[in-house]
């Protein structure tokens, strides 16, 4: 429900609700907050409750750097390991991609966006990589869904997978990079558009 957006951060969680929701008993939802804790989804404040994390400007712009460097080096590794038959899986993605964009599916488009730039991670066979590249994404995932240009994230998906075809593992290192940059600079305007 975090990672969907269905709980926005700052929300305080109420075990009892959730509880209610899921047709569960008041334990398994108080590990899953543990967990959740943990994995720094949520934080628990002392005498105030459980709240979906909320990440300052500085924490998401670190976020973008961090994820810029790990998706370059992930797309490179990619172009050096892929066979056809990812080529192939990447290629449909974008298309389904493309699919949800005619439809104007957003959510959809965002799912399989997601799931595109997984399967990079899993292609290119370098798993701290990849963990930790999720664990970046998982922070932001309610922000990077709300700023969701389809258009032009799949024309650089297009180009994205043409040079990991090619195996020219430095243009798939650069432009992997750029994907998550140009990401920065939408979030970027939507800050000056929010402050004008």
């Amino acid at each position: 429900m975090i990672v969907a957006g269905d709980i926005e951060p700052g929300s305080r969680l109420n075990e009892a609700v959730l509880a209610e929701q899921m047709l569960v008993s008041r334990g398994p939802v108080r590990e899953a907050t543990r967990a959740l804790v943990k994995a720094g989804l949520l934080v628990s404040v002392p005498a105030k409750g459980v709240f979906v994390r909320e990440m300052s400007d500085k924490e998401i712009a670190e976020n973008y750097d961090v994820r810029a460097m790990l998706t370059g080096m992930i797309c490179e590794q990619a172009a050096a390991r892929r066979g056809d038959g990812d080529i192939a899986v990447l290629r449909q993605m974008i298309e389904d991609m493309e699919v949800a964009i005619e439809a104007n599916e957003i959510a959809r488009y965002y799912e399989v966006n997601v799931e595109f730039h997984d399967l990079i991670g899993h292609i290119s066979g370098h798993s701290c990589a990849h963990r930790i590249y999720n664990d970046l994404i998982r922070e932001t995932h309610s922000l990077r869904r709300s700023l969701s240009s389809p258009d032009f994230t799949n024309a650089e998906h297009r180009i994205l997978v043409d040079a990991i075809e090619a195996r020219d593992g430095d243009l798939s290192r650069q432009l992997g990079f750029d994907h998550v940059i140009h990401g920065k600079k939408r979030w970027k305007a939507s800050l000056d558009r929010k402050g004008a």
